[in-house]
């Protein structure tokens, strides 16, 4: 039996022609099939709760325990916010023992959003104000089902002797987002009157997820614009009002476009 044993020239000839039989091979395939497409990875798309409220207002301790339930069915993704405004908020210019929690970027957003009635709540500003309680539950199931392909970081840094925050928030998305980002300061675990249902006043109600300051340029969100695959960091800076406690606040981020709230997310300090 005759082994063939090809030297090296026989060898580079061959390596040759596999190479431009592999090249050709590649120059068949169209353009659109060389690649193989993956989706953008979606990421949980949490649930805005603008609970608009007041301590003056006897049906809102039931909005608040409706949200409550939300909050205990769907835990973190539920990112709640009570802004006290309209005539039911307490005000600092009122002659009362109530701590104030009422503001006066509170009633900007009262009647940017012609509310008409409160308790009243917009989930993720997904269509319509909601003034019955009962309809809660079928507005977040709905905003839960949906998926988005954007991502908030907020990273806090805080200094104790100034009471200056500085917050940076990170924004990354498989698909380009044009839209509005707002940052807020909440406050929770504070311990105040509040009218109930019957008409009594309760002197030691907690109140959660307040409302205190927007700290964006403009109250109603800066223009931003996440492209795909690269991320968009926004810094704002602020100082802590003497009577918040710094460990019960949390940073509120999130962007909306003109389809709702594409992503939310709280972060402590």
């Amino acid at each position: 039996m005759i082994t063939f044993r090809p030297n090296n020239h026989a060898l580079r000839f061959m390596l040759y022609a596999l190479a431009i039989t592999l090249l050709t091979a590649c120059s068949n395939i169209g353009e659109n099939e060389r690649y193989i497409y993956v989706p953008p990875t979606e990421t949980t798309h949490n649930v805005l709760i603008e609970d608009f409220t007041g301590q003056r207002c006897v049906n809102c301790p039931t909005a608040t325990q409706k949200i409550k339930e939300l909050e205990a069915e769907y835990g973190d993704r539920i990112i709640a916010v009570a802004i006290h405004c309209g005539p039911f908020a307490h005000r600092s210019t009122m002659s009362s023992p109530l701590l104030p929690l009422g503001t006066e970027t509170g009633d900007e957003y009262y009647r940017h959003w012609n509310i008409e009635a409160q308790p009243a709540v917009a989930v993720n500003r997904l269509g319509t104000m909601i003034y019955n309680t009962n309809m809660y539950a079928t507005a977040v199931r709905t905003c839960i089902a949906m998926t988005t392909t954007l991502n908030l970081d907020a990273t806090c840094k805080y200094d104790e002797g100034s009471r200056k925050l500085d917050v940076t928030i990170d924004a990354n998305t498989a698909q380009t987002v044009t839209g509005k980002l707002e940052v807020w300061l909440v406050e929770d675990n504070i311990t105040e009157t509040q009218l109930m249902p019957d008409g009594s006043a309760n002197q030691n109600y907690v109140h959660n997820h307040v409302f205190r300051k927007s700290i964006t340029n403009d109250i109603f969100g800066d223009p931003i614009t996440v492209n795909s695959n690269k991320t968009a960091t926004t810094t704002y800076s602020t100082t802590l009002d003497s009577s918040w406690k710094r460990e019960n606040l949390s940073v509120v981020a999130f962007i909306s476009d003109n389809t709702g709230v594409v992503q939310v997310i709280k972060s402590s300090l």
